[in-house]
């Protein structure tokens, strides 16, 4: 979603000799922190699925950026504004937070109004840290990273955004010819017949209880349908022919703090308008008809 080099501003993203880097675990303290997001962003919503879910949004405040990407990168507007300080781009936020930051400016981005910075953009180290050290805090205090299991969560987050979160653009995005696409395809479907797989043995993807993988999961399948499979060409075979993954995913889309995060419509407008590479038109299509969105 473009960078900033020196505090200076670029559309396009081409390699940095050094980035800076917002790493800090937000404390747990109610009024603190400020979430930017997109409703758009799989990685943002991982974050914003741990604060709903846990019941924290009472405690950390939220707002999405417009969904309408060009090149001056995230915007703020009149229907999406920065709650805050009224800056007109995200990359405002990023500069106040360090003039001459080096680095992309992109969501989530995790505010600290006591110290006036970005205390992390950082999605995978936001959802672990706030699902560990805000349940205090919170009013649904899940443990959604039981201790027996730290480790393999871990290593399934990775994995999770390896093969299936990335790998949804390494295919309709970045593949650049039939070969390399057709390769990416066959193993995106090949990862996603695992899950289902592994669904077939329990409920969530460690048992009966929800964990914090399952929200690095859940975002991509909620947009497989509505941009993925068409835009991003993901269509080998409908999600739905996934049996146990589709049941996983409605079940998840059933729960109201779950469902509250979900905006189709801002989904496809932000993906249909900003991949102009492969929808030259900018034109959102009417479909597909979801039936689970009416439930």
């Amino acid at each position: 979603m473009g960078q900033l080099n020196q505090g200076q501003w670029s559309a396009v993203d081409s390699p940095l000799k050094q980035a800076d880097s917002f790493k800090t675990a937000p404390l747990p303290q109610a009024g603190r922190y400020h979430l930017y997001m997109s409703y758009a962003c799989p990685w943002a919503h991982r974050v914003f699925l741990t604060l709903s879910y846990l019941g924290l949004l009472d405690k950390v405040s939220v707002s999405s950026v417009d969904p309408h990407v060009l090149d001056d990168g995230w915007p703020f507007s009149e229907a999406y504004p920065d709650p805050l300080y009224n800056l007109p781009y995200l990359r405002d936020v990023y500069l106040k937070a360090k003039a001459d930051y080096t680095g992309r400016v992109d969501v989530p981005c995790f505010w600290d109004k006591q110290e006036q910075t970005i205390a992390s953009n950082d999605s995978a180290f936001l959802a672990v840290t706030l699902a560990q050290d805000w349940l205090e805090l919170a009013s649904n205090p899940v443990e959604l990273v039981p201790a027996a299991l730290k480790e393999q969560i871990l290593e399934l987050n990775q994995w999770l955004n390896a093969n299936i979160t990335s790998k949804v653009y390494a295919v309709g995005v970045f593949a650049g010819n039939q070969a390399t696409y057709d390769k990416r395809v066959e193993e995106l479907f090949a990862s996603l017949a695992e899950l289902d797989q592994r669904l077939s043995q329990q409920k969530y993807l460690f048992g009966e209880e929800i964990t914090v993988s399952d929200f690095f999961l859940f975002p991509t399948l909620i947009r497989f349908e509505a941009v993925y499979a068409d835009l991003f060409k993901c269509n080998l075979k409908p999600l739905s022919s996934f049996t146990n993954l589709y049941r996983y995913m409605l079940d998840l889309y059933s729960i109201p703090s779950i469902k509250a995060t979900v905006d189709i419509a801002y989904i496809k407008e932000h993906y249909y308008f900003r991949f102009n590479k492969v929808n030259p038109s900018r034109i959102v299509p009417a479909g597909p008809y979801l039936p689970w969105l009416e439930k």
